[in-house]
């Protein structure tokens, strides 16, 4: 056998090689959920979205009744029909309501990532490297459970824009990404913006109706709740709670007197009354009260630097060089500029208002492996050490992950 007809045979063998690994990694990621609870954890914990969301349309005392997600809900619009959508098609219990889900969300994170892996990168080697860092991270174990669909919608946007879907589903998944959460929804419609502003260098025909389907999908999910019984989509002062729940957290142990240290409901409302009197949401605290403000942000970054670290891993330094030398990059060059763009939008908020937790960064981790593995593979045609620090710090993530790998699954929703 000639090197060629090698090369050859292996190119064939290693598509079959990833889908393995995909099949694999979901028998093996299912087996493990299934060996945790399969009750909703009770409220206040986010994954309760799962037990509370209510898609029934119901008759009682002469009136309809139809109870419609709120966008700030834990589990945002998006995850919320998911979960109510399921629960009217497939029998279930409160003894096995949180399996199902859990590996509903687990499937469409691994496949999405899986599909986003084949679409971005062209190398074979690579993409089983990438499919590796992906599933060994654990992240597939997290909950709340929308933080799996907002990454795998996230996965799907990024190959509709690769492959060259029709405008009407491309802005379809985007607008559905928005949806998970609101800061997601700025970063939906800025991603259609940007590639339509792409689109129009390039002389395409239409290059704006990305975004205007993109925002016509918004309206059409968000229009509901404001017809049905008048509700608010944007209802809900969640920006608060988060940011006392963290305040009472990180300041609470270091009170000599007073405040508890335990960050509990009435724990809050004693800060808010003793700390931050007169205040009724999160705007009031920065413009009334700044300077404590600014003393949380700080503390809050502190705090933020370990997990964001933490979820990186190695890979932030190969990150960094496909950042340095994003003009290099050729494909990946837009979706490098979408990521960044996504990061921007999802961890500045976080920072800002409560701290940057590791599961905050899952939605986002296949699409930050796709860059790295193949930004490097495209650098390495101008830069030789592209290729090595990809392959060593690929290697020393995997190591990395796999010594964490129980802990994420033990411990998924306190991460």
């Amino acid at each position: 056998m000639n090197l060629s007809t090698a090369i050859a045979r292996g190119q064939r063998q290693f598509p079959v090689i990833l889908t393995a690994l995909l099949v694999a990694s979901v028998i093996i990621s299912a087996t493990l959920i299934l060996r945790d609870s399969g009750v909703v954890p009770s409220h206040p914990m986010d994954q309760h979205f799962v037990e509370s969301v209510d898609l029934a349309i119901r008759y009682t005392k002469g009136n309809w009744t139809f109870h419609y997600p709120a966008l700030q809900n834990s589990g945002g619009i998006t995850s919320s029909l998911i979960a109510g959508i399921y629960k009217l098609i497939i029998p279930t219990s409160k003894t096995n309501l949180n399996w199902h889900i859990r590996i509903l969300a687990m499937v469409m994170y691994l496949g999405s990532s899986w599909w986003m892996i084949r679409s971005l990168i062209s190398a074979a080697p690579i993409r089983i490297l990438a499919y590796l860092l992906i599933c060994i991270s654990g992240f597939q174990f997290i909950q709340p459970s929308s933080d799996l669909f907002a990454g795998s919608f996230f996965n799907l946007s990024l190959v509709a824009l690769r492959q060259a879907w029709p405008v009407l589903i491309t802005s379809l998944l985007l607008a559905i990404f928005g949806l998970t959460k609101v800061d997601m929804i700025v970063a939906a419609i800025m991603i259609a913006v940007l590639w339509g502003f792409w689109e129009q260098q390039k002389g395409r025909q239409n290059p704006e109706r990305l975004a205007l389907f993109t925002f016509g999908w918004l309206l059409l999910f968000l229009a509901p709740a404001f017809l049905i019984q008048g509700s608010d989509p944007l209802a809900g002062n969640r920006s608060l709670l988060a940011f006392m729940s963290a305040y009472t957290e990180f300041l609470g142990y270091h009170q000599f007197t007073g405040i508890p240290a335990a960050a509990g409901i009435d724990t809050m409302k004693i800060a808010k009354e003793a700390i931050f009197p007169g205040v009724n949401n999160l705007l009031d605290i920065v413009t009334k009260y700044p300077q404590l403000y600014f003393d949380f942000v700080a503390v809050s970054a502190a705090r933020s630097l370990p997990n964001v670290i933490h979820a990186g891993k190695l890979l932030l330094f190969p990150l960094g060089l496909v950042v340095i030398q994003n003009k290099k990059l050729s494909t990946l060059r837009p979706f490098l500029i979408i990521l960044l763009l996504a990061i921007g939008c999802t961890l500045i908020p976080a920072w800002l208002v409560i701290y940057v937790r590791l599961r905050y960064v899952v939605k986002l981790f296949p699409a930050i492996v796709v860059i790295v593995v193949g930004g490097c593979h495209e650098l390495s045609t101008t830069n030789k050490w592209a290729k090595p620090i990809l392959w060593t710090c690929g290697i020393g993530t995997l190591a990395w992950e796999g010594y964490f790998l129980r802990d994420m699954w033990q411990y998924s929703h306190f991460k």
